[in-house]
């Protein structure tokens, strides 16, 4: 079985070295970096990105921005983005560029961890928009605005 491989895009080396561990310990072969551009740049060097950990405030881009491009250049991707704001406009944004899980930091990683190591990433995909804060995870619904 070929291992999957994720990258991991923060800009706080602390944070950045803990989900590399974290994902590797879940059976990933991990990338990281510390800026949207270094992140995209690593992205391109992956045959098939299966999953991204994205902070939302990089110091050359945001999230929402990074998100968006991985998602087009990526459609198979898990794309997960970390922020310790807890907002719903924020969650909605995330969703509407194409992230598929919205992580408040820190309390998400451990349930991130379970999600990984039990679920498969097909199956994480199909189950849509989810929100993972210090209640554990739950699904989203993005109201549509007219």
């Amino acid at each position: 079985m070929t291992q999957k491989t994720a990258l991991v895009i923060d800009d706080t080396f602390a944070n950045r070295d803990f989900l590399e561990r974290l994902l590797t310990t879940a059976g990933f072969e991990v990338h990281g970096a510390g800026t949207g551009k270094a992140g995209l740049d690593l992205a391109s060097e992956i045959e098939n990105l299966a999953l991204a950990i994205i902070d939302m405030q990089l110091p050359d881009m945001n999230g929402l921005q990074l998100t968006y491009i991985l998602r087009q250049r990526y459609p198979q991707a898990y794309l997960i983005v970390a922020t310790m704001y807890d907002e719903r406009s924020l969650m909605e944004s995330v969703f509407l560029k194409g992230g598929n899980v919205f992580l408040v930091k820190p309390h998400g990683f451990m349930e991130l961890y379970k999600r990984l190591t039990t679920t498969s990433l097909e199956e994480l995909r199909q189950s849509g928009a989810v929100v993972i804060d210090q209640f554990g995870p739950r699904p989203f619904t993005v109201v549509a605005r007219a």
